[in-house]
């Protein structure tokens, strides 16, 4: 291997990241060449226009109501469910919102304001696994504040309280996790839709809360199993990520459509490629990000000893030497940035980034050719929430 340099490492960032369109200016965001393209002309269209500002007020209203109906019961509760909603308040477009919501338009269904109501709901479920994520992978940030855990540890000594802080802290944020979970559930359950519609949606809804469980304890399990395989690490991004993201938001949103089965198969093929690139991306951000832009540390993936299809294929293509060296990367507590920068080195080195940059790359190409089969404008804000996804511009 190559001495590991800081120069080396940030040409490996730079590529490891698509560049970013000037979107703020009012231009179409695209990746880079890493991610390749239809070549079939999609008009541009602004994918969260109908969906930013309305799910904002949305959210704000409500979680300002929900706070309100904690505190009667106890003032002790306000720092909790204000952890909540300063958590939802700091997020970004509303990137699974916006599925929801072009899912429901991909049925060929007009723009209808009580989609909000499920989309919202997606949205704080997202909330809820964020809150647990930053639990189990020990993170002290998220979106630029302190994590929940952590923000309940600091709580719990400017309160004066006995006990151990750290404790109580991830106590507190389990707890909080699981509220936003509850609040999620009653924002669907006041979506002004048919019967029929909301209960075909709330079957969604319940498969995608199982799914991301069931991805999120493999992907726990994953990091300690040796014996771990590509398979694996993509149904772990699939299921923990992919379908929870994409697919599975897209057909929420279809399932409130009278046509939603309709496009089934064209949601899941679509879905499931942006999803997986999503991930993928998110595997490659993990080493490479800045986590000023990310919002977690550059070395968290590494000291979980995540095993991600990145650092899989990375053990796959490294020399013995170099192997042993990410091994015994994976996993440590109290990694050291000069350890992390060999290991991104190996990364970069065995062929790996490199590797996956490509199956991104066809994964995004897929999800252009099945929007393709969608009408008008759901095709072309499809589109651009691909490019948006494979990017992580949101």
């Amino acid at each position: 291997m190559r001495p590991s340099t800081r120069d080396e490492l940030d040409v490996a960032r730079s590529r490891a990241v698509p560049d970013e369109d000037p979107v703020s200016r009012g231009r179409s965001a695209r990746p880079s060449a890493h991610a390749s393209r239809s070549t079939v002309d999609t008009p541009s269209v602004d994918p969260f226009a109908p969906v930013s500002g309305p799910i904002d007020r949305l959210l704000s209203d409500f979680l300002d109501t929900q706070v309100d109906e904690l505190v009667e019961l106890d003032p002790a509760l306000a720092t909790v469910g204000r952890e909540i909603a300063g958590l939802v308040a700091a997020g970004g477009k509303r990137l699974r919102p916006a599925f929801v919501y072009w899912g429901h338009r991909a049925t060929g269904a007009d723009h209808d304001h009580a989609v909000l109501h499920p989309a919202g709901a997606v949205e704080l479920l997202h909330t809820f696994a964020l809150i647990h994520d930053d639990v189990m992978d020990r993170s002290d940030e998220r979106r630029g504040r302190p994590a929940v855990h952590s923000a309940l540890t600091t709580a719990h000594a400017d309160e004066g309280l006995a006990g151990d802080p750290a404790w109580f802290g991830v106590g507190g944020a389990i707890l909080a996790g699981d509220l936003a979970f509850v609040w999620a559930d009653r924002l669907l359950d006041e979506a002004a839709v048919p019967v029929d519609a909301l209960e075909r949606a709330r079957r969604v809804f319940t498969q995608l809360r199982v799914e991301v469980m069931a991805g999120q304890y493999l992907d726990l399990r994953l990091a300690g199993d040796r014996g771990a395989d590509e398979e694996r690490a993509r149904r772990v991004a699939l299921l923990k990520s992919g379908r929870y993201t994409v697919t599975r938001p897209l057909q929420l949103g279809a399932a409130l459509g009278e046509e939603g089965s309709a496009i089934d198969d064209v949601l899941t093929s679509y879905g499931d490629a942006v999803g997986l690139a999503f991930q993928l991306r998110d595997d490659v951000l993990g080493l490479f990000g800045d986590p000023a832009e990310t919002g977690k540390g550059a070395t968290e993936d590494l000291r979980e000893g995540k095993r991600t299809l990145l650092v899989l294929r990375a053990l796959a293509f490294a020399g013995e030497a170099d192997r042993a060296t990410l091994e015994a990367t994976l996993g440590q507590d109290h990694l050291g940035e000069d350890d992390a920068d060999r290991a991104r080195q190996i990364v970069v080195d065995s062929g790996a980034l490199r590797s996956v940059e490509r199956l991104l790359s066809a994964q995004h190409e897929r999800a252009h050719e099945a929007a393709q089969a969608l009408p008008e404008p759901a095709r072309a804000a499809l589109v651009e929430l691909a490019d948006r996804a494979v990017a992580r511009i949101e």
